[in-house]
Order: C-alpha cells, then structure tokens, then sequence
C-alpha cells in the first residue's frame, strides 16, 4: 500500500512541477529568458513518468539546440545573445538593488540573472561545439542543420511533384 501511495505521490509532484516548469518556458517565449530551454526541461520532467512527453522532450531539445547553433553560426547573432544575456544579467541586478523598480524582489533580480546565465552558457556551448567541429573537419551543428533542412525541403518537393504526375 505504501509503494503504491509513494509511486501516486511521485507522480503528482512531477507532474504538477513539469506542468509548472512548462508554463514558465512558454511564458519566456514572450518574455525574457531561454524560453524552448526551460520548455525543453518542464517536458523532460513530465517525461519521468509519462511516455508522450519522452517525445516532446526530445523535440524540445532539439529545438533548443538548433537555435543555438544558429546563434552561434552568425557573428551579428552571436554578438546580440552574448549582450542579451549580460543585459539580462545587469537588469537582475538592478532588479534586486533598486527598491523604486517594478516587482523588484531579490526573486525577480535572480530569476533574470539565471535566465541571462543560461543564455550565455548555451550560446558558449555552442560556440565551442562549432569550434570542435571546424578543427576536426567535420561539419559544424548549424552547416548539420542546414543539410538537414535543405533535405527534408528536397523531400517536401518530390512528394509534390510526385503528387502532381499522379493527377
């Protein structure tokens, strides 16, 4: 009985914590912070217990992922979510040392400074997975990504022609 209440138990806080993860991710898509990040981590805990959100996570993932290796592709890109993140640093601070701000609470100040930190971790991430790359001559996460679009492009138009000579 007790196994049975602690497996119960278990699935409501990790469902009612991915649920909330989730929101918060979907939120930053909007607002300030690694949106398909965060996102990709409320699925990944809902994935500890329910199989569809396997799936989303890994899509989630990926996602996060390809936009930063696009990021990191392009040198204006690369700049911009470098300076993005320190700013998101910056306006955490202020959030946290003047009182006369909006929602100023050292919460608020910590939740922007660990999205900008997040931020720049990814895009240096990214920025080392390229060089790793470049140096051993392979191609780069975002040149994978690229090959990858232009095929499935590719695809999309021989199903189409395909679909016009059957007309």
């Amino acid at each position: 009985m007790l196994n049975r209440s602690a497996r119960l138990a278990r699935r409501i806080v990790l469902t009612v914590l991915g649920l909330a993860v989730l929101g918060l991710g979907i939120a930053m898509l909007a607002l300030p912070g690694p949106g398909f990040l965060i996102i990709a981590l409320g699925f990944f805990i809902l994935s500890l217990e329910y199989e569809w959100a396997r799936h989303r996570f890994e899509q989630a993932r990926q996602k996060a992922a390809d936009l930063a290796d696009q990021a990191a592709a392009n040198p204006f890109s690369t700049a911009f979510t470098i300076v993005f993140g320190l700013g998101m640093i910056a306006a955490g601070v202020a959030w946290i040392v003047v009182d006369t701000l909006p929602a100023s609470s050292p919460w608020s100040g910590g939740s922007l400074i660990f999205s900008g930190l997040v931020v720049l971790a990814t895009m240096f991430v990214s920025l080392w997975q390229a060089r790793q790359a470049r140096e051993a001559g392979l191609p780069t996460p975002a040149e994978l990504l690229e090959q990858r679009e232009e095929q499935e492009h590719q695809a999309e138009e021989e199903r189409a022609r395909a679909h016009e000579r059957q007309r």
